[in-house]
């Protein structure tokens, strides 16, 4: 056998060795995320259609210049359920950054066809905001 052979082999089971006698890996820890909740209203005194979906969206909306990013989203249909209706919004910590600014919108659609929308905004995450936010809707014109 060659000197090189030799010392390769020599070199693969050393390193055998030593990974044998490593401590066992623990499991990986489990990807933390952090939730932006709250509710979805209106103060209308009417009922939402069975067929009616509310969408909430968790936003960066940081660059005036560019449309706002959506990093989370939930999807809610009525099924004949009326407001208010809670939602919570998952998204990975490493998404955020604490220079940025993060919103919350909703919109209440039926059939494509826009019945209420947020017209405030309701800023999450960062900047000394929470991470709730309960968001009251108005009525659009559409309706």
């Amino acid at each position: 056998m060659s000197k090189r052979k030799s010392l390769l082999l020599l070199c693969a089971m050393a390193g055998a060795l030593l990974a044998g006698c490593a401590a066992p890996s623990s499991p990986p820890a489990a990807v933390a995320t952090l939730q932006v909740s709250g509710s979805v209203s209106y103060r209308e005194r009417i009922a939402l259609p069975p067929d009616a979906e509310i969408v909430v969206q968790l936003q960066d909306v940081s660059r005036m210049d560019a449309p706002a990013v959506v990093l989370a989203e939930q999807r809610i249909r009525a099924e004949g359920r009326q407001v208010p209706f809670v939602y919570a919004l998952p998204v990975d910590p490493a998404r955020i950054d604490a220079r940025m600014r993060y919103t919350v919108s909703a919109r209440i659609l039926r059939g494509g066809q826009l019945l209420f929308i947020n017209d405030t905004a309701h800023p999450v995450l960062t900047q000394g905001a929470g991470r709730t936010a309960d968001l009251v809707l108005v009525r659009t014109a559409g309706r």
